[in-house]
């Protein structure tokens, strides 16, 4: 990793500004969001993958035969209604290249959280041991001995705290398994999901390197050991999590790091509607119910259920649109608290994804992710970023902003960007590196180059495979993880649909040319006219995969 002081550091000191150059630090980490789920004014469609643009574009009726089922993840009206967002943006930078380089929610946080990629995490090396190939589980968990971002800042000074979806495991999973079939009514039964949240919250605290740990929901809702009431995701309570750390924070007059991870959208705006048109709505719950226990009172600190709707119906858009105002609404409630506090100024504000639901469990441009950054005091209003990025550099960026020492291995896979953010530099690296499942990837300003590599028991059932779907006229089942799908699963090829969105998803070898064509629809691999471009790519995963602790194909 590049520890060297930044132009921008040097600007500050001859400024003799030293003392306010470690800014405050807020993550603002959203759930499988995607390109259509923020306002058309940050991100056209045209360029940047999304369901939406698929089909706007024609790719899903080009790419399936006629006994397939019809399309519906995407919006038929993609605006929305985010007004905090656009503001955000237009205050900050929008990055238009920034990548998870493993673009699954447990890895991509464990990215987001130590700057090291996920097949390097201790979880993944006891399943996998270095010098032997990693297979389909990604969990990348984060036990207590690992040193993460937070460790550090906190030695440097900081004052640091987390909120909402954790999802990487640790020894805070005290919910008693006998009360996800309990009735939420029965006695005791709330106390002791309450009693299990500050458990954890504490266990956050002890292990995980924050001061502060509040409204902590341990992983997704559906696996919760919790009554069906309260395994939801409950954004009042998460938020109020939030504002309660930067009341501490600012009481605590040292500079702060906030881990925002929101548990939405979790897969589309849209999904449970479209997939089911009698679903209840999200709004239509009642907001009481929260992992953390049913609440004694909705904290009052976001507009209600009631008045997401009103402001939704009242611009013309589809309900099915009002998640993204409900989340514009948490990011608006931390953005006032700051403002309120004086604190806006001197603060580094980071809103961005662990990676799109579009192409899920692959490494194809849903790696490639929303994302916004402010600091007043030092980024340029209304501007954008065109150069490659990714969740391990943003964690090297924020040690170079920090100032701080004695990272160990924190940080050791990034790259810091503070100097594309500045304007000093158009781009942070030449390339990136991309890992999931038996899937790698290399990324350059305008190649990607994908290698598929499954072992041969897997290769084998997928071809058996493919010889079934012609017979039976489907969409292949089997994916390059060796997962085989079931009938009756939405997703009627793979898993996650990553067929559907890719027409060379089952290649081995897979390039494209990103420039004109950012949703992957034409595979370059055996194109002759691009042979040397491919060897170059391989090359350069080649020289990646050196340093990974697992081999891959023939790569190394």
């Amino acid at each position: 990793m590049k520890k060297s002081t930044s132009f921008l550091f040097t600007l500050l000191i001859a400024a003799g500004a030293l003392a306010q150059a470690r800014p405050n630090i807020v993550i603002f980490y959203t759930d499988d969001l995607d390109f259509d789920e923020v306002p058309r004014s940050l991100y056209d469609l045209d360029f940047f993958p999304s369901h939406t643009g698929m089909k706007q574009q024609g790719f899903y009726e080009d790419n399936f035969p006629k006994f397939d089922q019809p399309q519906i993840d995407y919006f038929e009206n993609p605006e929305m209604l985010m007004p905090h967002l656009e503001q955000l943006a237009r205050d900050g930078v929008v990055l238009d290249r920034f990548y998870i380089t493993s673009p699954v929610c447990t890895p991509s946080r464990y990215s987001m959280l130590t700057g090291r990629y996920a097949s390097r995490s201790t979880g993944f090396q006891r399943k996998y041991k270095p010098g032997k190939p990693a297979s389909v589980d990604w969990s990348a968990t984060l036990p207590s001995t690992e040193n993460t971002l937070p460790k550090v800042l906190q030695k440097n000074g900081y004052f640091t705290g987390m909120v909402g979806k954790w999802h990487n495991g640790h020894g805070a999973g005290r919910y008693n398994a006998e009360l996800r079939n309990a009735k939420l009514s029965d006695p005791g039964v709330n106390e002791k999901v309450k009693e299990a949240q500050r458990i954890e919250c504490r266990t956050m605290e002890k292990e995980q390197g924050f001061d502060f740990a509040a409204s902590i929901q341990i992983g997704n809702v559906g696996a919760l050991k919790a009554p069906k009431e309260l395994r939801l995701e409950n954004l009042p309570w998460v938020m109020q999590g939030a504002l309660d750390f930067l009341d501490k924070a600012k009481e605590n007059e040292k500079p702060f790091y906030l881990y925002i991870a929101l548990p939405l959208p979790h897969r589309q705006y849209y999904d449970s509607q479209a997939r089911n048109p009698n679903a209840p709505f999200w709004f239509e719950r009642d907001p009481h119910g929260s992992p953390g226990g049913w609440l004694d009172e909705v904290p009052g600190c976001m507009p209600s259920y009631a008045d997401v709707v009103r402001r939704v119906e009242e611009a013309g858009l589809p309900l099915v649109n009002a998640y993204g105002t409900h989340i514009d609404d948490a990011l608006g409630t931390v953005l006032k608290k700051l403002d309120e506090l004086g604190m806006s100024e001197e603060t580094l504000f980071v809103f961005t994804s662990d990676h799109q639901s579009r192409g899920k469990n692959t490494i194809g441009e849903t790696a490639r992710v929303p994302t916004v950054i402010r600091w007043p005091q030092k980024i340029k209003a209304g501007t954008r970023a065109a150069g490659i990025s990714s969740n391990v550099d943003l964690v090297s960026t924020i040690l170079d902003l920090s100032e701080s020492k004695n990272t160990g291995d924190v940080g050791l896979d990034g790259q810091s960007f503070a100097p594309m953010l500045s304007g000093e530099s158009a781009t942070a690296r030449e390339s990136l590196y991309l890992e999931i499942m038996h899937t790698r990837g290399i990324v350059t300003d305008r190649f990607k180059y994908i290698a598929c590599r499954a072992p041969a028991e897997i290769e084998e059932a997928m071809k058996q495979d493919a010889i079934q779907a012609l017979e039976q006229k489907r969409r292949r089942r089997v994916s390059w993880d060796g997962r085989k799908n079931t009938p009756d699963n939405v997703s009627k090829g793979v898993i996650m649909d990553g067929d559907r969105e890719y027409p060379a998803y089952f290649d081995a070898d897979q390039l494209y040319d990103l420039e004109k064509d950012p949703f992957e629809q034409n595979n370059l691999a055996y194109d002759p006219a691009y042979a040397e471009i491919l060897a170059e790519m391989k090359k350069q995963l080649s020289t990646y995969l050196a340093e990974m602790p697992h081999p891959f194909g023939e790569f190394n």
